[in-house]
């Protein structure tokens, strides 16, 4: 069984892209508030296939769990799901090993449009 992790502060944030996993992934989910958390349940579950990261997560932002995520497990698929459209924010993120990154502030459609298309993307190629 595959597992996928989300990792973000905001309530409701997380209850959005939850709603969205739940509705798209076969897999199981776990979810995390904090690096501390995400760390955590990193080690927990070695199973973690996939990933929507928060960068502005308490304490030490989401490049901190993509890199520790991309250590543990370097096949698991990352995606920054952050309200910033910062081009630098995003790039640390590429660098710390996402494939993507999806600015919620857009247009709600359009996110939701560009979520579902990575998990169904992760989980085409996953049973490739």
């Amino acid at each position: 069984m595959s597992t996928f992790l989300i990792a973000d502060d905001s309530p409701g944030k997380m209850q959005m892209l939850r709603s969205i996993v739940e509705r798209k992934w076969s897999g199981d989910i776990v979810t995390a508030e904090t690096t501390e958390d995400a760390m955590d349940v990193i080690d927990k579950y070695p199973d973690i296939t996939a990933a929507f990261i928060d960068y502005y997560i308490p304490t030490m932002n989401g490049p901190s769990i993509i890199k520790y995520l991309n250590k543990k497990t370097p096949s698991a698929r990352i995606a920054l799901v952050t309200s910033s459209s910062s081009d630098r924010l995003g790039e640390k993120a590429r660098l710390a090993g996402a494939e993507a990154v999806v600015c919620t502030s857009d247009e709600t459609d359009a996110v939701e449009k560009q979520l579902v298309s990575l998990i169904q993307t992760w989980e085409l190629e996953m049973n490739e």
